[in-house]
């Protein structure tokens, strides 16, 4: 046998902690309860159908047999398909199947990973799971089990398969990749209940005749389309059909809201089965790591794409997503541990900082606060074993580039393309992460944002005078002010969303004190309250912060002033590109007529094109956009300059001259941001190395 690295269990498992929970099984009552409603619905909608049928078929016969000429023939069998044709939307959901599909997933053998396979069959007995059907890999930092499921598969079992993301095992080390296995196992365990399985198919059921009909209303265009006759009998079948639409959607959205509320369960009973085979410890440290790693490897495809304008491949993303991981660690100061950063629940918790909480009904999972509840409730935990979970795979350089080389597969011509490897990408992104970072000393109080300074009178603050000290200035709760206004922003259109009833909840906490769907509007206006008075205080601040440094900084003004100006520069450009966007939307839109069409592209050559190439040149001309800097765009703009496009012509739309205005407005916009940036950055470090000069 295989010898393998298997990271131990608890030594004690308290078995009852693994059965089903009160709430589960309160959960499960609802689901039955609305499921027995469903197929209540269901059975007279059936009884109808089948004594519409019966009508529309004698009714059609005996007018062909009493009237036989080709109208009454026609008609006759419009009536026959409209009966059959109810009955078939009511059943088509027999014949339907649901495949899980993803493009990048690539299946693997025993004999090509025999160290993975005998991992997952070990945990397999100890989970008490049947071994997957199949096994794949694909580069997402994800884990699931899944299978295809179609109306039989509630009542013939159907065997699993098993995807693991390379995104995932490149992030966590072994222990938490058990935790994350048996997690999924813990979905289909012995353990475990089926009913979550018959649930989500009766809502397929549901969903497939109120949504997915584009084979049925191809049949019925089809069949409507021979005759005027039968188009008015395909209509009618239409209307049937929309009507049990109508009675479904509420019977879709009850057995939906059970079925989520099922699902949060079905996780937290997963959760304790994992937490039995790999430690409860483990679960949430593996999940905490997943939620960082799973945004670093986000930052990694975007840098990815930004490469390929330039013609550039990745050779290996994954070690990309390791380096942008590290770069996070280095940033918040975490420690490594065989490489990989340490994220614990407290770090990833103290991003969250809404004032609104509320139960969302509609949520599938948890969130990873409840479910760390849980499992210290559970209280099964056992050491980690820190060794990095590539461990148990073979040639993982190979399967890195493979599965790279997969996202790649929709991109033609990536032979001609120049191949980065793992030390230039990691030369690249600490260049950028440099060039990104304002100094520490500063403590974050300038980080993520800009400061305002185009109402500033610089006469008045050049002879204003401060008592303020560096450290009152730069404190940790200054600089989570500009946070706060963006939090409160989002706790806005939360409460919005409440009040409009987007977001189904009755009741919400807010600040820890609970409110109804009738304190909106007193919300509301404490939150923009609060926006405006952090707002006030933090353009105060900067002003403070600027007298202070003058006062130690000679010819501190002229650094401000110039980034002044590049941040009048990209206000005057932004305002320009949103009013040309706004007029180009009507056309992207559709719905104009072609009088209308004309017009506004007369409006765009007239008016907002000429205003663009003007700004565009000022931007050339003041080396915002170079040669040097962005090689690419200056050839653009300068290309775009000197042709003379009609964006409409002959009652045809030019795509390609529509989507290079749009390109060329957006990237220079782009351009122009980074330049205030680059102004910005130098001038808070000027700001910092001259006053550090001043006190030595």
């Amino acid at each position: 046998m295989t010898s393998i690295n298997y990271p131990p269990s608890p030594e004690f498992i308290a078995t009852e902690k693994l059965n089903p929970s009160p709430a589960f099984r309160k959960q499960v009552a609802k689901v039955i309860t609305s499921i027995i409603l469903f197929l209540i619905v269901y059975l007279l909608l059936i009884a109808v159908a089948v004594i519409l049928a019966i009508a529309c078929c004698y009714l059609g016969i005996h007018l062909i047999i009493a009237l036989p000429k080709f109208i009454t023939l026609i008609a006759g069998l419009g009536l026959v398909a409209v009966g059959l044709s109810v009955i078939f939307f009511l059943i088509k959901f027999i014949f339907a199947v649901s495949k899980n599909e993803n493009p990048n997933r690539i299946e693997i053998k025993e004999h090509e990973q025999p160290e993975l396979f005998a991992f997952i069959r070990k945990l397999s007995k100890e989970t008490k799971t049947t071994f997957p059907k199949k096994i794949f890999i694909s580069p997402d930092v994800n884990a699931c089990v899944f299978y295809n499921s179609s109306f039989w598969s509630m009542i013939f079992p159907v065997r699993k398969n098993l995807e693991i993301g390379l995104g995932v095992v490149n992030s966590i080390n072994i222990s938490e990749l058990k935790a994350v296995i048996a997690h999924e196992f813990g979905h289909f365990s012995q353990r475990s209940m089926r009913l979550g399985i018959f649930t989500y198919n009766v809502n397929k059921i549901i969903y497939n005749m109120l949504y997915e009909n584009n084979s049925y209303t191809s049949f019925l265009n089809a069949w409507g389309n021979l005759h005027g006759v039968l188009s008015l009998f395909a209509l009618i079948t239409v209307k049937i059909a929309q009507s049990i639409q109508y009675i479904l959607r509420t019977m879709y959205q009850l057995i939906n809201k059970n079925y989520m509320g099922l699902s949060r369960e079905m996780e937290f009973h997963a959760d304790a089965i994992a937490a039995s085979a790999a430690g409860g410890n483990n679960v949430i440290t593996g999940l905490s790591r997943i939620e960082i790693a799973s945004g670093c490897y986000n930052t990694t495809i975007g840098k990815a794409g930004d490469f390929l304008k330039d013609k550039k491949i990745l050779k290996n993303i994954f070690d990309g997503q390791l380096t942008v991981f590290k770069g996070v660690a280095s940033r918040f100061r975490l420690p490594l541990k065989n490489g990989l950063p340490e994220i614990s629940f407290e770090f990833v918790n103290s991003f969250s900082s809404s004032r609104i909480n509320y139960k969302n009904q509609w949520a599938s999972h948890p969130e990873l606060k409840e479910r760390k509840q849980h499992l210290e409730l559970i209280d099964m935990n056992v050491a980690p074993d820190e060794a990095p979970a590539w461990e148990v795979f073979t040639g993982k350089d190979a399967l890195k580039e493979k599965l790279t080389a997969k996202l790649y597969s929709h991109i033609t011509e990536t032979e001609n393309m120049e191949v980065i490897n793992a030390e230039e990408f990691n030369d690249q992104y600490q260049h950028e992460k440099e060039f990104y970072v304002l100094p520490l000393a500063y403590k974050g109080y300038y980080d993520s944002r800009y400061i305002e300074t185009t109402d500033w009178n610089f006469d008045e603050l050049e002879s204003t005078s401060t008592t303020c000290k560096f450290d009152d200035l730069f404190t940790k709760q200054n600089a989570q002010l500009y946070s706060f206004v963006n939090n409160n922003l989002t706790d806005i259109e939360t409460v919005k969303a409440i009040n409009k009833k987007k977001i189904d909840v009755e009741t919400f906490d807010f600040d820890g004190e609970k409110y109804s769907r009738g304190d909106c509007d007193t919300i509301l206006q404490k939150l923009e309250k609060d926006i405006e008075e952090k707002k006030i205080q933090l353009k105060q601040l900067d002003k403070e912060a600027f007298c202070f440094f003058n006062s130690y900084v000679k010819d501190l003004r002229p650094l401000y002033e110039t980034y002044s100006l590049a941040e009048k520069k990209y206000n005057t450009y932004e305002e320009a590109v949103n009013t040309l966007l706004a007029s180009l939307e009507p056309l992207y839109k559709g719905g104009l007529s072609i009088e209308e069409v004309y017009q506004r592209v007369k409006q765009i050559k007239d008016i907002h094109e000429p205003h663009l190439k003007k700004h565009l040149n000022i931007l050339l001309k003041d080396a915002v956009i170079t040669k040097e800097n962005n090689a690419g765009l200056f050839s653009r703009v300068n290309d775009f300059l000197q042709k003379d496009y009609r964006y409409f012509f002959n009652d045809e739309f030019k795509n390609d001259e529509l989507n290079t205005l749009t390109t060329i407005a957006v990237n220079a916009a782009d351009a122009c941001n980074d330049y205030r940036f680059r102004q910005y950055k130098y001038m808070l470090d000027q700001q910092w190395n001259l006053y550090e000069a001043s006190m030595q």
